[in-house]
């Protein structure tokens, strides 16, 4: 270990000193950390998928954006409390055999009850589909996680990544500051308070560092989808001016223990304020069949 790892290490989580944690990261001189550059082009897809309440459905597009600030008062993997942060899941460059779509990729970051072997009933959630009108241009965090099943995309960074190690003119603690930050953001941790790292260090990445503040967000690899997919944590303000919502639709996760299905229910239709209506899904005998062995004996969660 090196002094930036001795000293992340040592810091205090529960203290939570952010002038000694910036002290930490300006140990390294903004051009020193190596740092790959990632592209999402216009007409990429974005994937955002929020928990219904109890019975109700999400009126206003507003609703399935990013949130305001003032309803955020946890640490996110990246973002502070009060910092708005368009989360989202792209679509891997290529559909390969075992990669699960986006759409269960967002599940998995955002439904407890989904992860939960456990758990039986049905689950009523609202995914939305963006699109991307402007080039983004994003901060891809080291992948030096171990993932039981990366996408290609997560394996060509890995090999980026090698590059960048195997080259004696890189600043040996800025590729230390940087690895330790892949393994933060590669875990899932219990507590709010345990994401206060890899949180400011985005921060700093996107706001206050020289080098990347030009960035519009970042991309990292799903950790509970173990790399099968990809994260992107957008600047508020580039969502606003590079990103559009193209459509929602309400789909009703029946989950028995280890054995779900995903069902799209109802879709949406958008008038000129930005608010939604919803159509119900025609679906084939198959489709029909499928949901009723499903449900068989489970109730609504929400």
């Amino acid at each position: 270990m090196g002094k930036i790892t001795d000293a992340l290490n040592a810091y205090d989580i529960e203290k939570g000193n952010l002038d000694e944690l910036y002290r930490i990261f300006k140990e390294v001189d903004d051009y020193d950390i190596p740092i790959v550059r990632f592209t999402i082009y216009p007409g990429s897809g974005l994937i955002r998928q929020r928990i219904n309440l109890r019975g109700k459905e999400f009126q206003e597009v507003s609703e399935l954006n990013y949130p305001p600030a003032n309803y955020l008062s946890n640490h996110g993997r990246a973002n502070l409390p009060y910092q708005s942060m368009f989360y989202a899941c792209f679509f891997p460059s290529e559909n390969e055999p075992n990669t699960p779509i986006p759409r269960i990729v967002s599940l998995l970051e955002t439904s407890s009850f989904f992860k939960d072997k456990e758990s039986t009933g049905i689950e009523r959630v609202t995914v939305s589909r963006w699109d991307v009108l402007e080039t983004l241009n994003l901060i891809a965090l080291p992948f030096s996680g171990d993932y039981n099943r990366p996408c290609q995309d997560v394996l060509n960074f890995v090999k980026a990544w090698q590059d960048i190690i195997n080259d004696a003119s890189v600043n040996p603690e800025g590729l230390e500051l940087i690895q330790y930050m892949s393994n933060e953001i590669a875990t899932d941790f219990s507590f709010d308070n345990e994401y206060i790292k890899i949180a400011n260090f985005v921060n700093y990445l996107l706001n206050v560092n020289a080098k990347t503040k030009d960035a519009d967000g970042i991309i990292y690899p799903s950790v509970p989808a173990q790399g099968g997919g990809f994260n992107v944590a957008v600047k508020p303000n580039i969502a606003d001016a590079k990103i559009k919502f193209v459509g929602a639709s309400l789909c009703h996760l029946l989950k028995q223990h280890d054995k779900s299905y995903v069902a799209l229910m109802n879709d949406s239709l958008v008038d000129s304020y930005g608010t939604l209506t919803y159509i119900k899904r025609a679906h084939d005998k198959d489709e029909l069949e499928m949901y009723k062995q499903y449900a068989n004996g489970l109730n609504f969660v929400n």
